[in-house]
């Protein structure tokens, strides 16, 4: 998976703007064809940027934001497939109205995007800024585009391949509410149904409350937890209607059979892995530690059958 690392910049102004669009797009670190922008062009971003900034008023303060999208060296992967990456990450909702420009690095052992974004929206005037959860959000954006790429997992802090599970342990603390989103997430794209919905759901050991009369949908976990669709980030993807559109996605891509082989090979490897834990005395998260091990995406892949592709839409939930 690729490690999103916020740059602080010293000169974070006009001329330090200039200077970080000039370095991300050097000849000696990239080539024209790996630079873009979103709403601006990359020959003349700067300029773009500044008329933005002039046009609101708001020529003070930040003036740029700076982050780079690392991969690992052990990634079987072409310059050109981390800059579509880079592009599809910049679809995200933290980058909804406001200017970035983008190059892939090809001048270390490992390839990594850069970003600069403009710290004023084109639309609103005001300024970028990203919450805690909303940065959580685009990481998991950004691994689940790593997974549907096929790329590995690797240790932001010292650059080596890392288990899934283990970033899941310390960062989530074994939590029984990440543990839901992974079920909700794995039966969104195993089912054609609300029925087949809740099923899928009862196997894992969640019970689940979806009334026409209620406005939100009620989970209840294996252990007696509660927690409502609008608690899972981001809340838009486990509304009502997102899972209903999913399953009707799902429907027109794959047969029964395939939902329910898709849903046995998820449960199969469950078991397996719950047992090991059960034999070790670990947690009872198979989820989060099946999706540290990769299992759970050679199942699905496994699952899905020739021909079909979830990618573009079932990507959207991380």
């Amino acid at each position: 998976m690729a490690v999103i690392e916020f740059i602080n910049a010293s000169n974070n102004t006009y001329k330090g703007m200039k200077r970080a669009i000039e370095y991300i797009k050097n000849p000696l670190k990239t080539a024209p064809h790996l630079a873009g922008g979103k709403d601006c062009s990359p020959d003349t971003a700067f300029n773009e940027f500044v008329m933005v900034k002039q046009n609101f008023k708001k020529e003070t303060g930040r003036q740029f934001i700076h982050f780079v999208q690392s991969f690992s060296p052990n990634d079987k992967a072409t310059p050109e497939i981390i800059n579509e990456i880079g592009r599809k990450l910049l679809e995200h909702e933290a980058f909804k109205e406001f200017q970035v420009v983008y190059s892939t690095h090809t001048d270390k052992e490992h390839l990594h995007n850069h970003f600069i974004i403009n710290s004023v929206s084109f639309t609103t005037g005001r300024k970028w800024q990203l919450s805690k959860e909303q940065l959580e959000s685009l990481k998991e954006y950004s691994d689940q585009l790593c997974r549907d790429y096929g790329l590995i997992i690797i240790d932001g802090a010292k650059g080596k391949r890392k288990d899934r599970g283990e970033y899941r342990a310390n960062e989530k603390q074994q939590s029984w509410k990440y543990e839901l989103y992974l079920s909700v997430k794995e039966c969104k794209w195993c089912s054609r149904s609300k029925e087949e919905f809740v099923a899928n759901m009862e196997k894992l050991g969640y019970k689940v409350d979806w009334s026409d009369e209620r406005k939100y949908i009620s989970f209840t976990t294996p252990s007696g937890k509660k927690c409502r669709n609008r608690k899972l980030y981001p809340p838009e993807q486990f509304t009502k209607e997102a899972l209903l559109k999913a399953f009707e996605l799902n429907k027109q891509q794959a047969t029964k059979k395939q939902m329910q082989s898709r849903m046995e090979l998820l449960l199969s490897a469950i078991q397996m892995l719950s047992l090991q834990d059960r034999n070790n005395n670990q947690g009872h998260y198979p989820l989060t530690a099946l999706e540290g091990e990769g299992r759970k995406e050679r199942a699905m892949e496994e699952a899905k059958g020739r021909g079909l592709d979830w990618d573009k839409e079932g990507g959207k939930d991380m």
